[in-house]
């Protein structure tokens, strides 16, 4: 029966070791004794055997048939009480030869006659390592190759991959990122450059930044400072602090909510990696173990409130959480969160964004900027729709107008046009479609039903082929001025 002291001979101790490796729970055992599969000792694999009979009975089989161990047979654990070759004797060394191996009276037995007893013991001495060499069973070397990069790590770790860091660079003034003429104070504000990151997005060349909106996040993420966007959809939260990102040189990070976020997506767990259980980070562990990430939270207001209660703990000043392995996560150097949301974490108040939640005061109060973004001015959206579309900027500046009268009617308060269903408008007119059918698959369809007749109703035929030959780069006909509401709504007066 197996004991803890079981002594295992050299000579088996290679079909032991493959013997107990091959058993399915032998990785997760080894593992979670912080070891390699290679590092185990003769006392890791009998401790495994004793707990698993029919691979003891197996290993004490393979026991049975085996030589007893000799000096010259010592077991790996235990080499250093073996005395060297060297320190034997010539006797000694032939004494010891096994009867199936080399001695040295077999190996003189055709010469000995002609020997004197000085000649045969200096022979002796020569030869007698070499014997002793020889006699020695055959050493079974384990060599792992390695295939691909496995990293064994013990349960309650994470594999860390070292990839390139971000790091701080030069510093510039706003106003260099953003040449203006303007003499407000906030554009001569310090503003630090990054390099090195490997996930930081590339700048949209058709964005149009808004200066004071900009300058308010900027200079927040340049303090280290949390900051909250809210306003309507499509007015650009999300994409304000991915072109900061892309302009500093930082990482950046995009967390989407929902009402089925769950916070393990967030935080992370534990996982079956290469046969033994680890722990896996969440996406914003990850994020948060990058320097100069720029962490942006989507639509928190989505969130369950477990969820939410962890963004309030992490954005905290200490911007600190300890994971279920006991492990202290600190936010890397120059970690900020931003969050993007319809609302100011007040809830719904307009009726607009079914589906969200009233934010705990103590999250809210942790973004200590709360920057309400609105649509652009009519001049910046037609700017954008010409970057955007390529179409004539008096096309843009038509649409862009008309959009904004829109907005401000009273019948239409609530009504969301977005900058990104306007560029769906103008790419469906410029792939051929009329401005009527193009307003309506674009705009109008998504738009509750009294809504959806009023501003209908306003896009009236004349207005539709001004459009369309404005967008394909056509004089606008001439037509006689009219006092409609449909007229002044699409400017009409003014062709």
């Amino acid at each position: 029966m197996l004991t803890p002291n079981t002594q295992i001979p050299t000579s088996v101790r290679g079909t032991i070791r493959s013997i107990v490796k091959a058993h399915k729970d032998w990785q997760a055992f080894i593992t979670a004794k912080g070891k390699l599969s290679a590092q185990a000792l003769n006392a890791d694999l009998l401790e495994f055997a004793m707990a698993h009979p029919q691979l003891a009975a197996d290993i004490e089989a393979v026991l049975n048939v085996a030589a007893p161990n000799t000096p010259d047979n010592p077991e790996p654990d235990d080499m250093d009480n073996v005395s060297s070759p060297d320190a034997m004797g010539p006797q000694a060394r032939d004494d010891v030869a096994p009867a199936s191996g080399f001695a040295l009276d077999d190996i003189l037995s055709s010469v000995d006659q002609f020997l004197s007893p000085l000649v045969r013991s200096e022979l002796g001495n020569v030869l007698g390592p070499v014997i002793t060499a020889a006699n020695k069973p055959a050493v079974e070397i384990e060599r792992t190759i390695e295939i691909e990069r496995i990293v064994e790590v013990a349960p309650g770790e994470a594999p860390r991959v070292s990839l390139p860091k971000a790091k701080r660079d030069k510093r510039v003034t706003f106003r260099t990122l953003y040449p203006s003429r303007a003499k407000d104070a906030y554009l001569d504000a310090p503003i630090t450059l990054w390099t090195g990151a490997t996930n930081s997005p590339a700048a949209d060349p058709f964005y149009v930044v808004d200066r004071q909106h900009m300058a308010l996040l900027m200079t927040g993420i340049e303090r280290g400072t949390n900051t909250w966007l809210w306003g309507p959809a499509g007015s650009g939260k999300s994409t304000l602090p991915q072109e900061a990102a892309a302009t500093l040189g930082r990482p950046f990070c995009k967390i989407g909510m929902t009402r089925q976020t769950e916070v393990e997506s967030l935080i992370g767990g534990m996982a079956l990696r290469n046969g033994a259980t680890v722990w896996e980070d969440g996406a914003l562990i990850k994020a948060m173990r990058m320097p100069g990430t720029i962490i942006l939270i989507d639509e928190l207001t989505f969130a369950p409130a477990g969820v939410q209660a962890i963004i309030q703990l992490v954005a905290d000043d200490h911007r600190s959480i300890t994971l279920p392995t006991g492990e202290l996560v600190r936010a890397a150097d120059g970690v900020v969160f931003v969050v993007a949301d319809n609302t100011a974490g007040s809830g719904d108040e307009g009726g607009l964004y079914a589906g969200t939640n009233v934010s705990n005061a103590a999250l809210v109060t942790r973004f200590k900027r709360m920057i309400q973004i609105d649509y652009l001015s009519a001049q910046k959206e037609a700017e954008a729709l010409a970057n955007h579309t390529k179409c004539p900027m008096e096309a843009a500046k038509h649409l862009a107008d008309f959009v904004a009268q829109i907005r401000r009617m009273p019948a239409m308060q609530g009504v969301v046009i977005s900058l990104r269903q306007m560029i769906g408008f103008v790419q469906c007119v410029q792939d051929g479609f009329s401005s009527k059918d193009a307003f309506i698959t674009a705009i109008s369809s998504r738009m509750p039903a009294t809504e959806r007749a009023t501003i209908e109703g306003l896009a009236d035929l004349r207005w539709n082929e001004n459009f369309e030959g404005l967008v394909h780069g056509k004089a606008a006909p001439v037509v006689a001025p009219s006092n409609s509401p449909a007229a002044a709504a699409f400017g009409d007066t003014t062709y």
